[in-house]
This record gives C-alpha cells, structure tokens and sequence, in this order.
C-alpha cells in the first residue's frame, strides 16, 4: 500500500488561513459585528433597545461596536443620489465633516421610509437606535426601517 504524500507547509499554511477566515467570518456574523450577506446587517428589533439609557452624539465615539440610542440635533441631511448606494446622511450636532455623529441610510432602505429622510429629519432632534459603527473616523449607524429613528419630542 503507498503512502500517502507528506503535506506540503505552503499547502498546510494555505487551509489554516481559510478556516481562519471561515471562523472569524461565523462569529462576526453571529455576534452582529460584520453584516449578513447581500449587506444585510443584523435585524433591528425594536426590544433590543427598549431599555437602554439614550446618549448624546457626542458621546458615540465612546461606544463604537456597542447597540446604543443616539440622540442629537440633525444639522445637516443630504440625499446624494450620484453616489454609488444612493446614501442619505443624516449628520448630528455640526454638517459634514464636522459631525458629532451620522445616519446612513443607502438607497435600497429609502422605499420603506413614507417621506424623504432627508426632510423628515433635517433641523429636528432626533434618536437613533442601532449598532454604533465607526466610517472614516465618524461614529455611525446605519439606519435600514424607520423603527430605528423616532424625533425628540420638546
């Protein structure tokens, strides 16, 4: 009966990084730190952020990775249709790039929203519910149904 091949180390150093990145990618995908295929995201649910304290926009650069309420005055709003996903940002506290804090709302999530984001939320005070994620130095959450923003009221 032959032996089998010894394995070479390139070829032993390849599989490990696959089953590296297969796991890393699981967990990420169950613990909601990387997004779902297709750009899902984790689900929003509205229980998950019932009893958490709100917290300032200034305050989110603090709790990157965590699910939060942000609040703060939308100083800017901007549709940007020219762009590649069709984003609309909200911007928190100051308009870009002097935000506190922004909202993403990408163009395949604006359908499900009965008026434009962009002049709903502009000039309002509104909270945020989400996952606090971090873009180019701005903490952010992306905002896919209108469950996850609800305007301040006084």
């Amino acid at each position: 009966m032959p032996r089998p091949k010894p394995r070479t180390p390139l070829l032993t150093a390849a599989f490990i990084a696959v089953a590296v990145v297969v796991a890393l990618s699981f967990l990420g995908r169950r613990t909601g730190m990387l997004p779902a295929p297709g750009g899902g995201g984790e689900a929003f649910r509205v229980a998950d952020y019932v009893d958490l304290e709100p917290i300032q926009a200034s305050e989110a650069a603090g709790r990157i990775g965590e699910r939060a309420v942000v609040c703060g005055r939308v100083a800017a709003a901007t549709f940007a249709p020219s762009i590649g996903g069709e984003p609309t940002w909200l911007n928190f506290g100051a308009p870009h790039p002097n935000q506190d804090f922004d909202v993403v709302i990408w163009g395949r999530d604006r359908g499900a929203f009965p008026a434009p984001p962009e002049v709903t939320y502009r000039d309002q005070d509104v909270c945020a519910a989400g996952r606090i994620t971090e873009h180019q130095g701005t903490p952010r959450i992306e905002v896919r149904e209108p469950a996850q923003l609800r305007m301040r009221e006084g």
